[in-house]
């Protein structure tokens, strides 16, 4: 299947929360200026329809989360875990994740420069 998407994705990792969707936490998978992906480990309630604020507790910067408004795009249940593609629409949040995304185009030219990604150890989370 072709990539349609006019917006570079990165592989990323961060602790999604959304109760309206999930009553457990899920994980971003990747992410871009206009989008990105999470696995939950339960069935999500979904409205394609709807608007949903979610926290985004991510891996490369400090530990206050980015809260973003988003609206699901497509999702799949397959094996007990809901995949959901989402779209971020303007939110309080947007100049950070802005700031995010540069961070993380900024590592991967880096790491296609010396095979080494950079990251700020003091924000990892577990």
């Amino acid at each position: 299947m072709k990539n349609q998407r006019t917006q570079e994705r990165f592989d990323d990792f961060a602790r999604v929360v959304c109760s309206d969707l999930c009553i457990v936490s899920g994980v971003l998978t990747d992410i871009s200026e206009n989008g990105f992906k999470a696995e939950f480990n339960a069935p999500c309630e979904i409205d394609e329809e709807k608007e949903y604020t979610v926290q985004l507790r991510l891996s490369r910067i400090t530990a206050d989360t980015l809260e973003l408004t988003v609206q699901p795009v497509w999702s799949a249940f397959t094996d007990g875990k809901t995949t959901i593609g989402f779209s971020i629409l303007h939110s309080k949040d947007s100049a950070r994740l802005d700031q995010y995304i540069k961070l993380l185009r900024a590592d991967k030219s880096s790491e296609d420069d010396t095979g080494v990604a950079s990251y700020d150890s003091s924000s990892l989370f577990i």
